[in-house]
């Protein structure tokens, strides 16, 4: 019942034309690390993405040490693709190697195209 709740807000939020996602990574990993919660905890990696139905904006954010401040990257996705049955979204960034596929029940999984994957949980924070 959840599942199919989730699957119905993010098509609807999507068709409206305007959900925004704030999506923290609680897990991230690459080829030699898997990075520690005192890391993470440190440098506040995470993704945001604004999203407009066929067009999105997606932000890599984390903590910049010489701004005092989380700090964030925007880019504007080239694709969105969208699987309607499954209520999962997919964005993607060709130039930076980067996507970001958010779930029905708003799991999302982060290739940020510099060799580590993040994962977490994303909150919908504006329809």
């Amino acid at each position: 019942m959840r599942a199919a709740l989730a699957v119905i807000l993010l098509t609807i939020a999507t068709q409206v034309g305007a959900a925004e996602y704030e999506c923290d990574i609680t897990k991230k990993l690459d080829a030699e690390n898997k990075y520690t919660a005192a890391h993470l905890e440190k440098w506040q990696f995470s993704v945001r993405v604004k999203d407009y139905g066929d067009k999105a904006i997606l932000s890599r954010c984390s903590f910049s040490s010489s701004a005092g401040r989380v700090t964030c990257d925007d880019y504007e996705a080239n694709l969105v693709n969208s699987d309607p049955t499954a209520g999962h979204k997919k964005y993607y960034y060709f130039r930076g190697h980067f996507d970001v596929q958010i779930f029905a029940n708003l799991d999302f999984v982060e290739n940020n195209g510099r060799g580590s994957i993040g994962f977490g949980k994303c909150k919908l924070v504006r329809l």
